[in-house]
């Protein structure tokens, strides 16, 4: 359990005092707190039975509002969980930017990225539902060929267009590969549709940050005299990596 190394992810699912929630350990977060106030006794009065002032206060609050209350934690824990899944993540992140490597227009790179979150956005919800069900070795080799895919069409294809199309199919399979974290935890159905958006938004908020950051230096990489040139290693050096990947996923 303390073991820093691991790449396990533990879900805890806790209930106390009317408030239910989930926190996420892994990495070298393996320790979780929660603090809990004592009860406070009221004397008893008139020969009645005393009740613990805090229970009364639960008792007037569920009263009031019967739902249960849900603890901030279980959010924010798949929200971040998310954001270091797409960051470690290096073949999702080494396959979008092979996807905005070759220059094209503004318009073209906004459907790009719109296409890649609306797919994987709707397998991951599929999968994690049980709907989607695919063999590991084939989603993590697919994930392997869209990056080799995509980066000999930026060797060898004189213009690009409807890249967006090609992004959403690939990205069907890519939020194959980024539910797998989810589907091995065994979440509670009752706690699904929480982990599943705000898992989505940890990982959208890093993808348009890194997109963000990289664009410029595309911007600037494209107005050089010897920008087809460093397309073409770049591309290269991608495609080896993918090509690495793909044969040690289908044969190892």
């Amino acid at each position: 359990m303390n073991d820093p190394a691991t790449n396990y992810v533990n879900l805890i699912s806790f209930e106390f005092a009317g408030t239910t929630g989930q926190a996420i350990l892994q990495g070298k977060e393996r320790t979780w707190t929660i603090l809990l106030a004592e009860a406070q006794e009221e004397q008893p009065q008139d020969g009645q039975t005393a009740q613990p002032k805090e229970n009364q206060e639960q008792q007037d609050q569920s009263e009031a509002n019967p739902q249960v209350e849900k603890s901030n934690s279980s959010w924010f824990s798949f929200f971040k969980l998310g954001m270091l899944h797409i960051l470690t993540g290096y073949d999702h992140l080494l396959f979008l930017l092979a996807l905005l490597l070759r220059k094209q227009t503004f318009k073209q790179y906004a459907a790009i990225i719109t296409s890649f979150t609306i797919a994987h956005s709707i397998t991951i919800s599929l999968a994690v539902l049980g709907v989607i069900t695919l063999p590991s070795r084939f989603v993590e080799s697919v994930i392997a060929f869209s990056i080799v895919y995509v980066a000999l069409e930026n060797i060898f294809r004189k213009e690009i267009r409807h890249r967006w199309g090609l992004t959403f199919l690939f990205g069907l399979i890519h939020g194959l590969g980024f539910a797998n974290i989810l589907k091995e935890m065994n979440i509670p159905r009752g706690d699904l549709a929480v982990a599943i958006v705000n898992f989505n938004i940890g990982i959208e908020v890093v993808q348009l940050a890194l997109v963000l950051l990289v664009l410029p230096l595309l911007t600037y990489m494209f107005k050089l005299q010897s920008s087809k040139i460093i397309i073409r290693i770049g591309s290269i050096i991608v495609a080896a990596l993918g090509a690495f990947w793909l044969i040690e996923r289908l044969f190892l």
